[in-house]
């Protein structure tokens, strides 16, 4: 026996000289380890003649002999994505160096002091073909996800997002709970998870404890928002004069005498509506206290989250989203060869909004002529001419509409080491989410010589629940033999199951406005009252094989069988195997004269099959819905019905990807280059391809039949490095991808409205359709030589838009004549970030953009005196055609049946959406140690942050480029909002 001796130490980072929390302080060849606490301070008892090894993530290992000493400290400098750093893969965790996938990671620093409300928000443009959008940025309203392009014609696109091994939502995890992301994006390593891996998964670990004295940390924030653009009107006096205009050239008489014109001058702007519904700015507050700790057996981190987001809507101060997080995460060692995991989580969030629906609310509003006021000079709401609602009148008195969701889950997982290199785990799952909603809405009193209100008061009940049970089984395998052959295999059993009830009921004649219950109303709606029940459930075997030779060749084998109660009983089952492969060039012996420089080479290769069995429930089953409404037949009143038509041959949606990648580093990994190209065919998609006689009574079937190809390109760089005592981080990510329907299933579908899509073989998915523009008719004579545009009664005339004849019969016709003209998607997605470190500075900015979209606006944003109506007029409407204007790049004004020639369906109304935004700007300070240390605080650092600061784009009508509404309500949804913040971070 050695005699032991005691040592102590303070470990700290190399560059800033912060002490470094949660380091791990091991006698080298022994299981004798301990962990630096609060203030970097390590204690253990080791022999004389020991080594002393120390490391943590991120950071370089360092070993000191301990020759006799009793202090020795150890400085760390930082390695930046380390080869031997771990990432979370598909039910295990593998060395980067050892990835043959195309995997990215996030860590921690993404989602920390930054003024999202979401995960989602944090993630965008951070990691490349992962593409995430906002559908709206109102309170409590998620983002469109979607990795790799899109893959299915009907079902859900969204990845496969796992939240500590249980399925959860990205939309209710805290920022701040987050310890690293994982995006899988190839079928290599997302094959593992069968029939739910088509869209990619999402694999999201929390904070876990760490061993050592108790800890406590303290995270506020609270700023403001405001929309990042609002579209700008023409002057009252404007406004005037341009109406008089469009009804002479419509063949009416003017509607405003030079004596009134003069009056609107004394306006100004007049009343811009939209605005007026809507606050210069509204707060927004977060506070987070994470407690973390424990001894040699048994660590906790518990963590609980508030945050409160104001709406920018006028007309109730309730009007936002509340939301409360907590989580308990719980790892015990009861044995030495048994660790236990328990996880808790709870999300509560109520979101309090007006009772109607906001893109109504905004197109009322954004149509309102600026010569009208909202209120009368009693302070009464207005009903302007042609109307017969008052958006800010519905906000403040229509009454509102509240979401209740309580989402619960917890998980218990243990993992027992049967021998030396075999592990079996078990683990166990639950998610239970409620969700609520009432909505009350109210009749509006309008000024007494109006006459009369706004619609009958109404209530509404809604209530959903759904229970989500997991289970999984593994057994896991590590063998070396020798020194150059190294396996891991992994087996394992999967089942899931989930069931959800949901009921809905609304009563109409609430008498006085007042108990908004079900019991009050006069009389039911019999159109909004209804439920349903369903279940499904997947059970699954899995496996997967690594080998590696002398750590330079890599080989993944992937299998995965799923049963899926979506699928008749022949159909059931699917199969989904992945290979991979991995070449270390840097590891040859003929690349060691480059080590210097070139510290990493290696070359990736994978192929793959997933499945995607989310296509909705029972479609192999003829089901039927009885109807609301009711018929009458011999005097007696009974209920309609109406049946689907069953195809029991419906079997999986399959995706296959063909992967090739290369990692790079330099510099001993300071710089790091990752680059993929790949090719992803989504093979038997799901169509409703056959023709159904209208008599027949029931839609068409689906049918496996359709095909869709993704393919694209991701480039990934990020460097470290420092200049004196600043210590530089850059960051770059590029991405494309290319939709095209490959098979259509022999139906070209169409559809749409105002914006007309197609689904065409040989075009993305939702291709643009419709007329192709060719500038603007000059005269007369132009006009009688170019196509018939009878789009109303008295043809094209000079000022007019003038359309290309695809068919060249003269005429122009919308069946006829249509061009696909684009796609909403985003092409080359990209994002940058450079921060800097100085001392106690800290400084840094994101940036993220598009490089390529379109987007297709129509209605009242856009078009002047949409529909027959007085207004809007939009500050570009002014550079419109007259014959003294005639390069003007808006045509001639127009009302009712004369503007059906400029209204059609074309070209013109889509516009350019590319653009680069500073998403995040920040700027912090964190007090010297010897300054906190003296009241009792370990770390105390404040900032100041902002999000979605400023935005470039040719986008006209001052709408936000990042919405994706796909349809005319890409001009009529919340804003997207720009914020400033101030935060503070303190540790004790």
């Amino acid at each position: 026996m050695y005699a032991q001796t005691t040592i102590t130490g303070v470990i700290s980072d190399s560059t800033t000289s912060e002490t470094i929390i949660g380091a791990t302080v091991a006698v080298k060849g022994t299981t004798n380890a301990v962990v630096s606490d609060l203030n970097g301070v390590y204690t253990i008892k080791a022999p004389d003649d020991a080594i002393l090894v120390v490391s943590f993530i991120g950071y370089g290992t360092q070993e000191q002999q301990v020759n006799g000493r009793n202090t020795i400290d150890f400085v760390l400098k930082e390695e930046i994505n380390s080869l031997q750093e771990v990432v979370i893969v598909g039910y295990a965790t593998q060395k980067r160096n050892s990835i043959t996938s195309a995997i990215s990671t996030v860590d921690s620093d993404v989602f920390e002091n930054r003024p999202v409300t979401s995960a989602a928000q944090a993630l965008q443009g951070t990691t490349p073909g992962l593409v995430i959008q906002q559908g709206s940025n109102e309170p409590g309203q998620g983002s469109v996800i979607n990795i790799r392009g899109i893959g299915t014609f009907q079902s859900n696109t969204y990845p496969l997002v796992l939240i500590d091994g249980l399925i959860g939502s990205i939309d209710n995890i805290n920022p701040n709970d987050i310890e690293t992301v994982s995006v899988l994006k190839d079928a290599s390593s997302t094959a593992i998870y069968g029939s739910r891996a088509a869209n990619g998964v999402i694999l999201i670990t929390t904070k876990k404890g760490k061993a050592g004295k108790t800890s406590i940390s303290y995270d506020y924030l609270y700023g403001f928002q405001e929309a990042t653009n609002m579209p700008k009107y023409a002057q009252a006096w404007e406004y005037a004069e341009l109406r008089n205009e469009a009804l002479v050239n419509s063949g009416l008489p003017a509607r405003y005498s030079p004596q009134e014109i003069n009056e609107f001058r004394a306006l100004g702007k007049g009343t811009i509506w939209l605005e007026e519904i809507y606050r210069k700015s509204a707060p927004q507050e977060s506070h987070n206290i994470a407690v973390q700790g424990g001894g040699d057996r048994t660590t906790y981190h518990l963590s609980v989250g508030h945050l409160n987001q104001r709406s920018l809507f006028e007309g109730n101060d309730a009007y936002g989203l509340k939301r409360n997080n907590a989580r308990l995460n719980i790892s015990s060692k009861l044995f030495d060869n048994l660790n236990i995991v328990a996880t808790g989580f709870y999300n509560g969030s109520t979101v309090n909004e007006h009772a109607y629906w906001t893109n109504w609310l905004i197109e009322q509003a954004t149509r309102m002529p600026v010569i009208y006021n909202i209120r009368d000079e009693e302070g009464n709401f207005t009903l302007p001419s042609g109307s017969n609602s008052n958006a800010l009148a519905r906000l403040t008195n229509g009454g509102m509409r509240t979401y209740e969701v309580d989402n619960f889950s917890g998980s218990l997982s243990a993992e027992w080491s049967i021998v030396k290199d075999l592990k079996l785990k078990g683990f166990f799952g639950a998610n239970v989410s409620d969700n609520n909603t009432h909505e009350f809405r109210k009749s509006i009193d309008y000024a007494p010589y109006l006459g009369g209100g706004d619609l009958e008061s109404s209530v509404m009940d809604r209530f959903d629940k759904t229970v989500l049970l997991n289970s999984t089984v593994t057994l896991n395998y590590t063998k070396n033999i020798g020194e150059n052959h190294s396996f891991i295999g992994l087996l394992g059993v999967s089942q899931e199951s989930s069931e959800r009830r949901w009921f809905q009921a609304r009563k109409i004649g609430i008498p006085g406005n007042e108990f908004g219950v079900l019991s009050n109303g006069t009389y039911t709606d019999e159109s909004n009252t209804y439920g349903s029940a369903e279940e499904w459930s997947i059970q699954s075997y899995f496996g997967r094989l690594n080998y590696s030779y002398k750590d330079k060749y890599l080989f993944e084998g992937n299998l995965r069988a799923d049963g899926s109660s979506r699928f008749a009983s022949d159909n059931r089952w699917g199969i989904f195997p992945s290979f991979s492969a991995g070449w270390r060039i840097s590891q040859e012996n003929f690349m060691q004269a480059t080590a210097g420089f070139l510290s990493n080479l290696k070359l990736r290769a994978s192929w793959g099959q997933v499945g995607n069995q989310d296509i909705g429930l029972y479609q192999y089953l003829s089901t039927i819905t009885v109807n609301t409404q009711a018929y009458s037949f011999n005097d007696n009143l009974a209920n309609g019905a109406y049946f689907s038509v069953a195809n029991r041959d419906i079997s999986w949606e399959t995706s296959e990807t063909l992967d090739f990648g290369i990692d790079a580093g330099f510099f001993n990994n300071r710089l790091n280059f990752t680059f993929d190209v790949y090719s992803k065919d989504s093979k038997n998609v799901l169509v409703s391809n056959l023709p159904v006689p209208g008599i027949y009574g029931a839609g068409s079937p689906v049918q496996n039949v359709g095909s869709i190809n993704n393919s694209g390109y991701e480039i990934a760089v990020n460097y470290r490095f420092d200049t004196g005592k600043v210590n530089h981080s850059i960051t770059a990510n590029l991405a494309d991808n290319v939709n095209e329907v490959t098979d259509d299933g022999g139906r070209t579908l169409i559809g749409g409205t105002d914006v007309v899509t197609i689904l065409r073989e040989g075009f993305p998915i939702n291709s643009y359709y419709g007329l192709m523009t060719d500038g603007i008719y000059q005269n007369a004579e132009e006009v009688a030589n170019g196509p018939q545009q009878n789009f109303n009664a008295a043809g094209a005339k000079p000022g007019d838009l003038r359309y290309v004849d695809r068919n060249g019969d003269g005429v122009i016709r919308e069946e006829d004549d249509r061009f696909i003209l684009g796609n909403p998607f985003p092409r080359y997605n990209y994002g940058f970030t450079y921060s800097a470190q100085w001392k106690g500075l800290d400084f840094s900015f994101f940036i993220q953009g598009v490089g390529k979209r379109s987007m297709w606006i129509r209605g009242e944003g856009v078009e002047a005196f949409h529909n027959n109506n007085e207004g809007p007029v939009m500050d570009y409407h002014i550079d419109r055609w007259t014959p003294a204007n005639p390069d003007a790049s808006y045509p001639r004004l127009t009302v009712g049946a004369e503007s059906a020639n400029n209204a059609a369906r074309s070209d013109f109304w889509i516009q350019n959406a590319a653009y680069a935004r500073l998403k995040n700007l920040q700027l912090g300070f964190t007090i010297p140690k010897e300054i906190t240390q003296q009241i009792g605080i370990n770390r105390l650092r404040a900032y100041i942050t902002g999000q979605n600061l400023l935005t470039l784009t040719k986008l006209k009508a001052g709408y936000d480029p990042e919405i994706n509404s796909g349809d005319a309500s890409n001009g009529r949804v919340y804003p997207v909002t720009k914020v400033w913040a101030v935060g503070l971070n303190v540790n004790f």
